[in-house]
């Protein structure tokens, strides 16, 4: 699908051994605001160390197709299918958690509302650590407006990715499309011929618009700190890709 090729990697990708878990790591911590939360940070090392485990289950996946004994080795499709649907949970809430809060940041600074936000959360009980933590962060965007276009690139560097990463998210545990409450979706993920990652399919109605393995969501994440940002041109695209409707029609 063209909508967004420039998130597609025309090469082979990267054999497993040779990506280092701190890669993954480094790129969603340093993210504008998410290295500064201490949860956050902890979560993105924790997908960080999960994926490289992951990549391995899904090396040997590949493997047993051409090899009899790890063929016969019981659960290693059932593991992998587990492992891969709980680390796209835990991916998305974290790049959902990380946007809602640099949105909000945006949205303080723009009107205004950045002090009367940091006095309301520092009055906040002491226990409560979370408010603290956000109290911080608006702090720093208080204190440094320089940082604002670097939170408003990010957040567009990590469109396309979160956005994919939602669209199989939906698909695995609301078992619908995502903004379509009355379709039904059970994704029968195959195996990716090169990285032994489970494949998904992003539909609409009967339409398979693009299949999209986990691996390549890893990798789109992997990449965010190198990416240039976006034209506005390739969001609308992928946005009319994402909205295509169905032919066929809601009852």
């Amino acid at each position: 699908m063209a909508s967004f090729d420039d998130y597609e990697d025309e090469e082979l990708p990267r054999f497993h051994e040779d990506i280092e878990a701190h890669e993954l790591a480094t790129a969603l911590t340093g993210l504008t605001l998410l290295g500064d939360d201490l949860a956050m940070r902890i979560q993105a090392f924790n997908i960080a160390m999960v994926d490289k485990f992951i990549m391995e289950l899904e090396m040997n996946y590949l493997r047993s197709h051409f090899n009899d004994e790890l063929r016969r080795q019981p659960g290693t499709a059932a593991l992998l299918s587990a492992q891969t649907e709980m680390w796209v949970f835990a991916a998305y809430e974290l790049m959902r958690s990380w946007r809602e809060r640099a949105k909000l940041s945006i949205k303080l600074a723009e009107n205004g509302g950045l002090s009367a936000k940091i006095s309301h959360l520092l009055a906040r009980p002491p226990w409560d650590h979370g408010s603290l933590m956000v109290a911080r962060q608006l702090t720093r965007v208080h204190d440094e407006p320089e940082i604002l276009p670097r939170i408003r690139d990010d957040l567009l560097r990590s469109h396309i990715p979160f956005h994919l990463l939602e669209w199989v998210r939906v698909q695995l545990a609301k078992y619908q499309e995502p903004g379509n409450e009355k379709s039904f979706v059970r994704s029968h993920p195959m195996m990716d011929r090169e990285t032994g990652s489970l494949n998904y399919e992003l539909t609409r109605g009967p339409m398979i618009l693009e299949t999209l393995s986990r691996r390549q969501l890893a990798d789109s994440l992997r990449g965010l700190n190198d990416m240039e940002v976006p034209s506005q041109e390739s969001i609308t695209a992928f946005e009319s890709f994402r909205k295509t409707k169905s032919p066929i029609s809601e009852p």
